[in-house]
Parts: C-alpha cells; structure tokens; sequence
C-alpha cells in the first residue's frame, strides 16, 4: 500500500504525530548540537514550532500504511520579509525583493527510510496546491549554497533566483511560480 499524504489537522495534531515530526525534523537537520536546551528550543521554534502553531493549514504528513508518519511538509503563504513573525529570521530583509515573487515558504523533511520514493515531491505538490488555492503565486526555499538538497528542489520545479551572502554563509534562493 502506497503512503499518503494528509493535512496535520486530519491526524488530529495528536502528540504522536508531533512527536513523529519532531523527531525526523531533529534527525533530518544540518545543525545537531546545541549549547543547550534553551538553544535547542529556539531553533526547533524557529523552523517547525511556530508553522504548526500558526499555519497548521500549510502542513502535511506522509502516512505510511500503519499510520506512521514518514515525513511532513510545513510552510506558510504570507511573505516573510513583510510578516512580523518571520522577523527573526535576518536573511529575509536582504531577499525581500525576492519573497515578493515568491511570496509562500516551506520546509520539508523525510525519514531515512522514506527518502527517493517521491514522498518528498508528493509533499510539495500538497503545499504547492495549498499555496495556490491561498492566492500565493509562488513559493520558496532558501538553502545553503553548497546544500545536496537542491538537485531535490530542482526536480520539484524550483529554480535558483539568487545567491547571496548571509553571516558569513553562501545561501540560495529557490523559487518556483505557482499559476
């Protein structure tokens, strides 16, 4: 039986799904150490928490046929460089003239065992279509230059809009119009 992909709110936001997220959202992350627990909150705040807080309606899971989630896409459709709650994310100021295009933003991670099975894609197309249907007419990513995760953006329709320097860091911006 083929995985499927569902909104957040269909699993009834239950403290087994959350913790599914987050356990794949610490295990998929580029940064595994932290100062402590204070630090580690702050970054699990800052690139999960606050989407399925305030922009449950922009997250999906990937079910496997037990019921177990594999994966998620969260994201939201407001533009982060003019939505106060972004505001702690610097690099947002610097692409503002890129968010405008491509106003809708994600993040999406899978399990080790979910990942090159299309779930991934299958999760963007559920965002894309979100994002669509919200009047966004497109939608980002913003990654490390040197990140393997591109070619995976590339295959999903994102292309490279702009290069720029953040604290020391190469980053990219992806964007993919939704029409």
């Amino acid at each position: 039986m083929t995985p499927r992909i569902a909104g957040f709110a269909e699993t009834g936001a239950e403290a087994s799904a959350v913790a599914a997220i987050d356990a794949i959202f610490f295990e998929a992350s580029a940064t595994q150490s932290f100062a402590g627990d204070a630090e580690r909150a702050v970054f699990h705040e800052r690139w999960l928490g606050r989407y399925l807080a305030d922009f449950t309606d922009g997250c999906f899971v990937a079910l496997g046929p037990d019921g177990r989630v594999l994966g998620y896409v969260v994201g939201a459709t407001t533009d982060p460089a003019r939505d106060p709650r972004f505001a702690d994310i610097g690099y947002f100021s610097v692409l503002a003239a890129e968010t405008r295009r491509f106003p809708a933003h994600l993040h999406i991670n899978l399990a080790p065992e979910a990942r090159n099975k299309g779930l991934g894609g299958r999760l963007i197309e559920a965002f894309c279509a979100h994002a669509r249907a919200k009047g966004a007419h497109g939608v980002h990513v913003v990654t490390a230059a040197a990140s393997r995760n591109r070619t995976f953006y590339a295959r999903a329709g994102f292309t490279h809009v702009v290069e720029a320097d953040w604290n020391g860091h190469a980053i990219v911006f992806l964007g993919r119009t939704l029409t």
